[in-house]
């Protein structure tokens, strides 16, 4: 029997926060990177229903035929993620990498990031901060997983390049975790309300320390009354 250490673990303590993205997103598609044990399968199953396609893509055999086995995924690619998103050539609603970003380098991160910002709608991470010190792992059938290993250094600003619109940090007993959610196609606002909203942020910047930032915002409701509007609020 494959034991769970063998199929990969996945700190559970940040499941609520992709738990409440996954509802509100209700993805028709999700591609599950380093899918290890299943966990998240069984997640989008139980909150999205039987409708959602899923995917695994998992770079240990061993694992992969574990996965193959339990039926939790429409298809199990037995590939690295930088493969398969170098190779595919679909378009998909939500990409999890769920404790698995940290095991590639940070060149690596970068393109996979690239490519996945094309292919997703949304794209959710969950990754350890702090954390560069763990090794591949040895299995107890003497099979060494060196996919296992830590290869990337992931701070808390790591992801904020591609503006994600949630972020969590979460510290365990044992790590920090950090999730991360990125929607790929924001809409830009017109140049004149990002000029307003850039001008109108900098205002509360420079005013709120000295205690004039919510008279200002009150008298901009006297004198505009559909300010908001104009910030695109």
């Amino acid at each position: 029997m494959t034991s769970a250490a063998q199929l990969g673990s996945s700190e559970y303590i940040c499941d609520f926060a992709v738990e409440e993205q996954l509802r509100k997103l209700k993805p028709t598609s999700v591609v599950d990177f380093g899918s290890g044990g299943g966990k998240y399968a069984r997640i989008v199953r139980r909150l999205v229903g039987e409708g959602c396609t899923l995917i695994a893509v998992e770079g240990c055999a061993s694992t992969v035929k574990a996965l193959e086995a339990a039926k939790l995924y429409h298809s199990v690619k037995c590939e690295l993620l930088q493969d398969w998103l170098e190779r595919d050539p679909g378009h998909y609603s939500v990409a999890i990498f769920g404790d698995v970003i940290e095991h590639i380098t940070p060149r690596e991160v970068r393109h996979c990031m690239k490519l996945a910002m094309e292919k997703f709608d949304h794209i959710i991470i969950v990754a350890p901060l702090h954390d560069i010190f763990q090794d591949g792992a040895t299995y107890a059938d003497g099979v060494y997983n060196e996919l296992e290993k830590h290869k990337t250094y992931i701070t808390e600003g790591f992801f904020d390049r591609y503006s994600p619109v949630s972020k969590h940090i979460v510290v365990g007993e044992e790590y920090t975790i950090m999730n991360v959610l990125i929607q790929t196609r924001r809409p830009k606002k017109p140049l004149v309300k990002r000029a307003a909203w850039n001008t109108f942020h900098l205002a509360m910047l420079t005013l709120q320390p000295i205690g004039l930032a919510r008279p200002t915002v009150d008298l901009l409701k006297m004198t505009l009354g559909r300010f908001k509007w104009l910030l695109g609020r």
